[in-house]
């Protein structure tokens, strides 16, 4: 069984609703042995400066909580840096990283040219839902290419969830020719992919990435992903993640990882 969830935002995120102890106290009464704190920090995308977490509150709320909980759930420590292929954002998070003793960094991709397609606006720039999609891959693609500081790479099919035709026509084969690359860009600087049981919530059927890229994950060599549920409020924590083990084991898996101090380790299924 799955017994950690690596992939929480709380208040300290712009789009989090449930509040940090809350999220502990529910962790604790599903039985998770370890959780992982991975609040927003999507430098230079908004200019009101909203998805940029206040790392020093965040720090000191979630040592405080961690303190008081020690003995009953373990609490890491994890930002989701918003990549984007930019001398002066990587640049920041090489500075940002350095400078906070983090657990655990997924690097995800929100934006391309700096507009996100969870805003139907997003898709308004492509002829049609095929060319976003593939115009996101290939923005990964650049990310991966050229930036490696971080643990686990988010949610690779995002975008996915937000076209006019979400799912309906998309296949790990169509796109192959840009996720092949990209997931040996992923492995070959020893990264890990997450399983995001967001998808679920989404209506899409299966996790986020698909579970055909999960599979053609495995056999590329991929290490054991990482997994979370994406949670923003209490009641999606740990969501579905008897569907996630599922597809760990259909891609061949028998364990999935977790970071501490950036560390890998594996847990058995």
């Amino acid at each position: 069984m799955i017994k950690t969830d690596c992939h929480l935002h709380s208040t300290f995120s712009t789009d989090g609703s449930s509040d940090m102890e809350s999220e502990i106290l529910r962790a604790i009464e599903l039985g998770l042995t370890s959780i992982c704190f991975t609040e927003h920090n999507d430098y230079g995308t908004n200019a009101d400066g909203s998805f940029v977490v206040d790392t020093p509150a965040y720090h000191d709320r979630l040592m405080r909580l961690s303190e008081k909980y020690t003995g009953q759930i373990e609490i890491l420590y994890g930002v989701e840096a918003g990549l984007q292929p930019s001398d002066d954002i990587f640049g920041y998070f090489d500075r940002y990283l350095s400078e906070n003793d983090f657990d655990f960094i997924i690097g995800s991709s929100h934006v391309v040219n700096n507009k996100d397609p969870y805003y139907p606006v997003f898709f308004e720039a492509y002829p049609d839902d095929d060319a976003a999609y593939r115009a996101y891959f290939e923005e990964e693609l650049e990310n991966a290419r050229i930036y490696d500081n971080y643990d686990s790479y988010g949610h690779l099919d995002y975008i996915v969830r937000y076209g006019k035709t979400g799912n309906t026509f998309f296949t790990y084969e169509k796109y192959a020719y840009v996720l092949d690359r990209l997931l040996h860009e992923i492995i070959s600087h020893g990264k890990c992919i997450e399983i995001n049981s967001a998808g679920f919530r989404k209506d899409m059927g299966y996790a986020n990435p698909h579970t055909d890229i999960v599979k053609r994950y495995h056999e590329l060599g991929g290490l054991p992903p990482t997994i979370g549920s994406d949670a923003h409020n209490v009641s999606d924590m740990a969501a579905d993640f008897d569907k996630v083990e599922a597809i760990l084991r259909e891609a061949g898996y028998d364990s999935y990882s977790i970071f501490r101090k950036r560390a890998r380790y594996e847990l058995p299924l």
